[in-house]
């Protein structure tokens, strides 16, 4: 097999090797160490981003469109190409909560079968509902009741490919539906819900284990407080008490949906190694100092759309979520790598296989600026994208 190598500056969970090198034989990375002249001679392929920053592939768990609109309105092939230019090397099509059931059932298969063309980035599904409470979140549907038929329907088709599914818990028959799922494995997630901090943690047996885009579309419960000017502990709270528990996080550029100030506490509460950058994607903006949200009533934010409509997932891609995310925290890059790469790795189960720059694992790689911009992308250890490559 050919031998490629990749010099830049290096980033691996433990550090930045600052003029290093990743050697790629066939899928897998086979060293990765300081810059070795001698290594580069014996290579067939060399390329030289001195300066520029190795990242893993990142890795986006809560994604429902792309350039052409939402995944499942498109092709595929167009949604998972468009997000990997942008270095998203794994991703988790994500259905939203007012799809009906027939809706659900016509899509998997294509999504079930997207799954199994060679190097595709597609590493599961993430539903989004329809099990959640219509109180919270921009799209209004009326409260759907956890049926047993559908989801074991829905379970018997695509079961041990979801890996992440949305619910509110506080809901009747959530509990029943969270045993008979999680025989698959799947990532409970909590979101546009107003469970009590007990319900939540109760679900922890079966698999819930994540919160979803946190300070976004849930409440507390009881409403109001029981106590005038206290303050009950709502659902993302709970996320941020509980240790075993992950957070998602949606940094866009004005800090829209999440304050910048908030993103520092959640890091800070959770650890970085308990919080995970994701899109929200429904669309895309490809403009450098574009606003990267959207509106029910529009793409674009301003101030006096603040209080007349209601956001709408993003227009985000992955690089421009770790650059945002950067910016509002302070984290550095190895940090940042690791919330957009090795956490959402872990919580799906993946991580001795992607997640991290290792040996071992497969070449999902990067190379980016200092400011996040991505100049290369190598998937499974070919090159899929490329700015600025010198070979040598």
């Amino acid at each position: 097999m050919q031998e490629t190598v990749i010099c830049g500056c290096v980033v691996t969970p433990f550090g930045v090797i600052e003029d290093g090198m990743v050697v790629v034989v066939g899928e897998r990375i086979v060293a990765v160490k300081n810059r070795d002249a001698e290594e580069m001679k014996r290579a067939d392929h060399v390329y030289d981003y001195a300066g520029h920053y190795i990242v893993p592939g990142f890795i986006d768990i809560h994604c429902h469109g792309g350039a052409a609109g939402m995944f499942y309105e498109d092709d595929l092939d167009k949604f998972t190409s468009h997000h990997l230019q942008h270095g998203t090397t794994s991703i988790l099509p994500t259905f939203i909560y007012n799809q009906s059931h027939s809706e659900i059932m016509e899509v998997l298969p294509k999504v079930l079968q997207a799954m199994q063309q060679e190097r595709s980035t597609i590493a599961g599904i993430h539903m989004e509902g329809p099990y959640i409470n219509p109180k919270y979140g921009a799209i209004t549907s009326p409260i759907r009741p956890v049926e047993p038929k559908e989801y074991e329907e829905i379970l018997s088709l695509a079961g041990e490919q979801i890996k992440i599914w949305t619910l509110a818990p506080e809901l009747p028959g959530q509990e029943a539906f969270m045993q008979a799922a999680s025989k698959y494995g799947i990532v409970f997630s909590v979101g546009h819900s107003e469970a009590s901090a007990e319900t939540i943690f109760a679900g922890h047996r079966y698999g819930l284990r994540l919160g979803c885009h946190l300070t976004n579309a849930s409440g507390t419960t009881p409403n109001p407080s029981r106590y005038a000017g206290t303050r009950e502990v709502g659902v993302h709270e709970a996320v941020l008490l509980h240790d075993d528990m992950y957070a998602e996080v949606i940094p866009d550029q004005h800090g829209v949906h999440v304050r910048p100030l908030m993103l520092r506490l959640i890091v800070k509460t959770k650890g970085v190694d308990r919080v995970i950058i994701i899109t929200d994607a429904t669309g895309y903006d490809d403009s450098d100092d574009g606003l990267d949200v959207r509106l029910i009533q529009g793409n674009d934010f301003t101030p006096s759309a603040e209080k007349e409509a209601l956001l709408s997932g993003s227009l985000l891609t992955m690089d421009r979520a770790v650059h945002n995310m950067m910016k509002h925290t302070g984290v550095g890059i190895v940090d940042a790598c690791q919330m957009a790469s090795l956490n959402p790795a872990r919580l799906l189960g993946i991580d001795r296989e992607v997640g991290s720059i290792e040996v071992g694992k497969k070449a999902n790689l990067l190379v980016v600026t200092d400011k996040i911009r991505v100049q290369m992308v190598m998937l499974q250890g070919k090159i899929e994208h490329c700015k600025r490559a010198f070979e040598e």
